[in-house]
């Protein structure tokens, strides 16, 4: 070949390379735009499945990748503070029962007012209990609720009925129960109440707290001391059960938030107080001690029934470069027909805050479900009587209430030095945290 024809067929394969980059058959597809969410990872494995489910069908709707990311009951705050110290926020998040407060007092929430009234139009109005949570004290709504975890009293029927003991109604007859069943050689530790830093210590902590009209702020949200007999009379409580009844098991205190849940369904504890997960492994794996399981509404105090509440809620980030998509994800997950599709596959763990999907037959199966539906109507806050606010969020979020209880338990201080130490902690919040 000569010179002249080898540099024509060079030049010829340079234009046929050119040409094929620019051919639509060989270009890179186009990545489609993400929008990052991040969820609860509950113990209920089914409604994780749903929930990501109807998220990616929708993402699918709207040809947009989404990235979904899943937190644990345990480290949702840390993992939240975290992302906003990174910058580093999704555009949809799920938030627990402090979130709300504690986010939109950091600036941190979009406004979701109309949204919220689009939801209620729909699906009728919210629950009383879930207000507080989701708007704020002008009336703004800057997260929408999902659904209530609703905790309640786990009871081994034929473990009581063995002992002749009955299901407690109030916290003294909690008490009565765990000591009867022990000194009727039934179960040495039938109790399982851990006080450690998880969900089922510091909400367990509240209802037992505001159901003997305990708090730490006042009704318009300002901090009261907790240096009063109530205090001493709910701390007492929660620190005999271990030392004085020895009716719970030694290790609770070290238990995950897992560890009552797996003390229970292995038969080593009579009751405790949990969200409905217990339930869902007894019904999906159809084990034996269903049919002496009861879930029951939590006990009363000298005040009532006055109980903590894990609300789900779903808020936008203002970070968020894709607001108008963030708020048709809610929209579209929180429309009838998908939100009853995941409700039925919550196995009962998850319970609506709208009117009109609380009133699908789905909730009348058994005693136990009427019973889960019917726990979020005593639900209080963290900061009650007065408004939940940031300052009251990072009490509960700071553990507090939990670390409360195991000086006592684990370090051995009598309960006077205690409070002491949790008054100043509360003080300091107050102090540099909004309380409006």
């Amino acid at each position: 070949m000569t010179l002249l024809a080898r540099g024509l067929s060079i030049v010829l394969a340079a234009l046929l390379l050119l040409a094929g980059a620019g051919s639509p058959a060989l270009a890179q597809p186009a990545q489609k735009p993400k929008i990052r969410v991040w969820l609860l990872r509950t113990y209920v494995p089914d409604a994780n499945h749903a929930l990501e489910d109807s998220i990616k069908r929708w993402a699918t709707s709207k040809n947009l990748d989404p990235v979904i990311e899943y937190f644990t009951f345990d480290d949702i705050e840390t993992k939240y503070v975290a992302a906003i110290e990174t910058n580093a926020l999704p555009d949809v998040g799920q938030l627990q029962t402090i979130g709300p407060a504690r986010y939109r007092g950091m600036g941190r929430l979009l406004d979701l007012t109309d949204l919220a009234n689009e939801l209620v139009r729909v699906n009728g109005p919210m629950l009383e209990s879930a207000l507080p949570v989701v708007r704020a004290p002008d009336g703004r709504f800057h997260a929408v609720p999902f659904n209530y975890i609703t905790d309640v009293q786990f009871i081994r029927t034929d473990l009581f009925r063995k002992a002749g003991a009955k299901v407690p109604t109030t916290w003294e007859e909690v008490r009565e129960a765990a000591r009867l069943i022990k000194a009727k050689g039934v179960m040495e530790y039938p109790l399982g109440q851990s006080w450690n830093r998880s969900a089922d210590g510091y909400g367990v902590f509240q209802a037992l707290l505001y159901s003997h009209g305990g708090g730490w702020a006042d009704e318009q949200g300002n901090y009261t001391s907790i240096m009063n007999d109530t205090w001493r009379a709910v701390v007492r409580w929660a620190s005999e059960i271990y030392l004085k009844d020895k009716t719970v098991p030694p290790d609770a205190m070290s238990w995950t938030g897992f560890g009552n849940n797996e003390a229970f369904l292995t038969g080593k504890i009579a009751f405790t107080f949990n969200g409905p997960s217990i339930y869902y492994v007894l019904e999906k794996e159809r084990r034996p001690i269903l049919k002496d399981t009861l879930m029951a509404i939590k006990p009363a105090g000298p005040a009532g029934r006055n109980h903590d509440v894990l609300l789900l809620s779903w808020t936008v980030f203002s970070s968020s470069k894709q607001v108008d998509a963030a708020k048709d994800l809610i929209r579209f997950v929180m429309s009838t027909d998908e939100a009853k599709k995941y409700m039925q596959q919550s196995w009962g763990q998850m319970v609506p805050a709208f009117e009109r999907l609380r009133q699908d037959p789905y909730w009348q199966k058994n005693e136990s479900y009427r019973a889960v539906l019917e726990a979020p109507k005593y639900a209080r806050t963290p900061g009650w009587p007065g408004p939940l606010t940031a300052a009251a969020a990072e009490v509960v979020a700071t553990h507090v209430l939990t670390d409360l209880c195991a000086r006592v338990i684990v370090d051995g201080w009598d309960i006077e030095k205690a409070l002491e130490e949790a008054d100043k902690r509360i003080k300091d919040i107050y102090a540099n945290v909004p309380s409006r």
